[in-house]
């Protein structure tokens, strides 16, 4: 499969504080020197505790967020500096759907609307073929083309999140960014935006970055996975391998934490919990940012900060001393 979109060494910083505190202005490193690649067809999984950066990085990507640092190239083209009127036309290429859909969708606006902006400014087309367009795609996300006159309120979380994706789709994206699209969701209801997400990239040929932190919808709809920690990513590799064989300490700990449906094999799996807390990405530890809570960290861990490297020929982990 060819490359899609390529991240190399991407930061992003934010200016946190200001003059009148104690501390004065300081900087939050959100992503830290980040590289990855999404191929073609596939649904890379990128996972995390809260607040480690997957979805600034995601908003980078797609650049709701302009990087401090970096190269961003999509289909073929460097994306990283060019003006809002020079990304115009790659929007309809590059989509996102966003974790809360009550936010993302205006709620003074109807659904037809909502879901025709796109095809009105990408796709030029006038009223008549938008609304057939709109019906068109209220019944691939398996809405009602009546629900098109009606406003966001009247839809439940899983019914506006498919409104979300219908947008989404619109305009017939090549890469879709998923920020967390099923973790305000009931269970029932994940599996159903799940399923929806697999059917549409299997029909319309779509490539997904899959944000979350619930690591068993990840194994279920993921190609390959990446994992992030403060801001970095730690690890990456096909998704069974990394489930059978972790190398990264951080990884392990998370998949020890996914809950084991079957009882023999969960009495069998011993939990590893991880001690202190995630460092301030304001001042993070030096060397490994995981070394404070590793256990198997040693006095290279931290002095100095080890790069993405090969392991077991399959995935790469950052780590000096890989399991």
């Amino acid at each position: 499969m060819t490359v899609l979109y390529e991240a190399k060494n991407v930061s992003k910083r934010f200016t946190v504080g200001s003059r009148f505190s104690a501390t004065g202005k300081l900087t939050l490193n959100a992503v830290d020197n980040v590289s990855l690649s999404i191929k073609a067809g596939e649904t890379l999984g990128l996972v995390g505790e809260s607040g480690c950066g997957k979805s600034t990085l995601g908003r980078c990507m797609t650049r709701l967020y302009e990087i401090s640092h970096g190269t961003l190239v999509f289909d073929g083209d460097d994306i990283s500096q060019k003006s809002l009127r020079q990304l115009r036309p790659l929007r309809a290429k590059l989509q996102m759907v966003f974790q809360d859909p009550s936010a993302s969708l205006n709620p003074r606006r109807r659904v037809g609307d909502l879901i025709g902006e796109p095809l009105r400014i990408h796709a030029k087309m006038n009223h008549r073929e938008i609304a057939d367009r709109v019906s068109e795609l209220l019944t691939l996300v398996g809405l009602s083309p009546d629900h098109a006159t009606r406003f966001q309120h009247e839809f439940s979380g899983g019914q506006r999140q498919r409104i979300g994706i219908a947008r989404a789709i619109a305009v017939n994206p090549k890469l879709i960014v998923l920020d967390e699209p099923v973790s305000a969701l009931d269970v029932s209801v994940q599996a159903q935006i799940v399923n929806l997400l697999a059917d549409l990239q299997e029909k319309l040929n779509l490539t997904y970055v899959f944000i979350a932190h619930d690591l068993s919808v990840v194994r279920q709809v993921s190609t390959r996975i990446a994992v992030m920690y403060l801001g970095s990513i730690v690890e990456i590799g096909n998704i069974e391998d990394i489930f059978a064989k972790p190398a990264h300490p951080y990884t392990q700990a998370l998949i020890s934490a996914v809950p084991e449906p079957d009882i023999k094999k969960a009495g069998m799996r011993s939990r590893i919990i991880l001690t202190g807390d995630v460092p301030s990405p304001v001042n993070p530890p030096s060397g490994c940012r995981f070394h404070p809570r590793c256990p198997i960290a040693q006095d290279r861990c931290r002095m100095e900060r080890p790069v993405l490297r090969v392991h077991n020929s399959k995935q790469q982990a950052a780590c000096h001393f890989p399991l």
